[in-house]
């Protein structure tokens, strides 16, 4: 890895952190969650794999030892982080792509979700289904909402010269 590479991967996951770590503070904002997301999307878009690894692993370290069994700390380790990781093994085929993003989003939040009831003895009753159908629906506006950041960070961010 180049000293850039270090660099702007330092940057990005401090965004990251100090985004989850705002999440934390604001009671479990999903807003946030999902924005922390992003750095770490444009570090793997920019810098590769093996940089976005290094990031996710120094971000959600960081961010377990500062809010240890957090609700959006525990989402953003077991959902968000990966998908921002796991994205890119399909990206050059497009019908394996989508399908792929949502069963791995599907996926990921089912195991999000019964790792938080188990691991926080969260009881949500009757109730549980409807959360559930409802977060597929936010999932699947996430993967739109990825889908047109990625577009947006290549088209502009990657054009520039001094990236």
């Amino acid at each position: 890895m180049k000293a850039r590479d270090i660099a702007f991967g330092s940057i990005y996951s401090a965004l990251s952190i100090i985004l989850v770590s705002s999440s934390a503070i604001f009671g479990d904002d999903l807003f946030l969650l999902i924005f922390s997301s992003l750095p770490l999307i444009a570090l793997t878009e920019q810098f590769g794999k093996r940089a976005g690894v290094i990031s996710y692993a120094v971000i959600s370290a960081v961010v377990f030892l500062i809010f240890p069994l957090r609700i959006s700390t525990m989402i953003f380790i077991l959902l968000f982080g990966p998908y921002s990781l796991l994205r890119e093994l399909f990206k050059n085929r497009k019908i394996l792509r989508i399908t792929f993003h949502f069963v791995l989003l599907f996926g990921l939040a089912f195991l999000s979700y019964f790792v938080i009831t188990y691991l926080l003895n969260l009881n949500l009753g009757k109730y549980s289904v409807y959360l559930v159908a409802l977060g597929i629906l936010g999932l699947l506006l996430y993967e739109r909402f990825v889908e047109y950041f990625v577009r947006w960070y290549k088209k502009i961010v990657l054009k520039q010269r001094w990236m």
